[in-house]
C-alpha cells in the first residue's frame, strides 16, 4: 500500500513540475501588459491621445472629443460622425517640464496597463454609452492603445485607472467645460 502511495505522490509532482514549468515558460495566465516607460517619451516627441467617443448613433449626430498632449502643444479636438470630420479645435502651449510630470502622472494612473487578450476594437461595444481610447504615438508608431467604457469595468482592455486618466486630460484644456458644453457624447 506505501508503493502505491508513493508511486501515485511521484507522479502527481511530476505533473506539478511540468505545469510550472509550462507556466514560466508561458509567462504564467496574466494577461496584463506593462513594458513601456512613459518617461522615457518625456523630451521625445511622442504624444499621448485620449478619446471620448459618444454614443453609438446616426453619423450626423455621433461625436468624440479627442485631447491630445505633446512636450510641444495641447491639442483639444471636437469630431463629428464616424469619418472624423472636425468641428472645432483649440491649440495650448505645453512644455517639456510640463508634459514630463504629465507623463509621470499617466504612468502612475496605470496608462500603459492594458489586458492583449481582450478584444482591441472597442466598435459597438457599449453603444448606449461612452467608450475612452487611451493611446501613445511615436513617430507614427502605436505604442499604446487600449481602451474602456462607461457602461462596465469589464468592458475594455484597459487596466489603469480610468477617472484619474480622465482628469489628468481634461484638466490640460485650461477652458474645457466652455469648449465641451455644446457637445452631445
Amino acid at each position: 500500500m506505501r508503493y502505491i502511495i508513493g508511486l501515485l505522490l511521484g507522479i502527481g509532482l511530476i505533473v506539478l513540475t511540468f505545469i510550472l514549468i509550462f507556466r514560466a515558460f508561458s509567462g504564467g495566465d496574466t494577461p496584463k501588459q506593462q513594458a513601456i516607460d512613459l518617461n522615457s517619451y518625456a523630451t521625445s516627441n511622442a504624444i499621448v491621445r485620449y478619446t471620448i467617443d459618444g454614443q453609438v448613433t446616426a453619423d450626423q449626430v455621433h461625436n468624440r472629443i479627442r485631447i491630445t498632449v505633446s512636450k510641444d502643444t495641447v491639442l483639444y479636438e471636437q469630431i463629428q460622425g464616424y469619418e472624423g470630420k472636425l468641428v472645432q479645435s483649440k491649440t495650448y502651449p505645453n512644455n517639456t517640464q510640463a508634459y514630463g510630470t504629465f507623463l509621470r502622472s499617466l504612468d502612475i494612473a496605470g496608462y500603459t496597463n492594458g489586458n492583449k487578450d481582450f478584444d482591441k476594437d472597442e466598435r459597438g461595444y457599449c453603444p448606449s454609452g461612452k467608450r475612452y481610447i487611451y493611446e501613445g504615438i511615436d513617430g507614427g508608431d502605436t505604442i499604446i492603445r487600449w481602451w474602456s467604457s462607461s457602461c462596465s469595468t469589464k468592458v475594455g482592455n484597459f487596466l489603469g485607472s480610468p477617472s484619474v486618466v480622465r482628469s489628468l486630460f481634461i484638466r490640460q484644456v485650461p477652458d474645457y467645460n466652455k469648449l465641451s458644453s455644446t457637445v452631445k457624447l
